[in-house]
């Protein structure tokens, strides 16, 4: 059997869509609560979605996708329930996330992840104004810290 010397922990990152927060987690440190080895997690939320996290920096969002259309991008309020990545294609993508809905499911993931691998590396983490991506930020270094 493997020997493990560091705490091991579980750090779960999911969207939080148009559930509500409190009873969402709730459900899920159930459902860990309830495993036959209970994993020691955390679980971090984004605020709509994923996409919250890339909004939270504008400026990384210019440097990747430089004809982004600031008019949208500056009506986006930090982690509200807005239909963040239709808000994130209007401003990216020419038809918008009307467009994307009538190519299908496979086309608006597929554009979601392409966002995420261009947006992300222009990220500055300590700057990003999404609060769900700062509490996932803080979780991360609090078990890192520990080390």
């Amino acid at each position: 059997m493997h020997k493990v010397d560091k705490e091991q922990i579980l750090i779960v990152v999911c969207d939080l869509d148009d559930r509500n927060e409190k009873e969402f987690l709730s459900e899920l440190k159930s459902l860990s609560d309830n495993c036959p080895v209970k994993p020691k997690a955390e679980f971090c939320l984004a605020i709509e979605e994923g996409e919250a996290w890339l909004l939270g920096d504008i400026a990384a969002i210019k440097k990747a996708y430089p004809k982004a259309l600031d008019n949208v991008l500056l009506r986006y309020k930090n982690d509200s329930i807005c239909g963040t990545w239709e808000l994130l294609a209007d401003a990216l993508c020419k038809g918008g996330h009307l467009k994307l809905k009538k190519d299908g499911f496979q086309a608006v993931g597929a554009q979601k992840s392409k966002w995420a691998l261009t947006i992300a590396p222009y990220m500055d983490v300590c700057n990003n104004k999404s609060p769900s991506f700062n509490n996932f930020k803080r979780t991360v270094e609090k078990y890192n810290d520990a080390r």
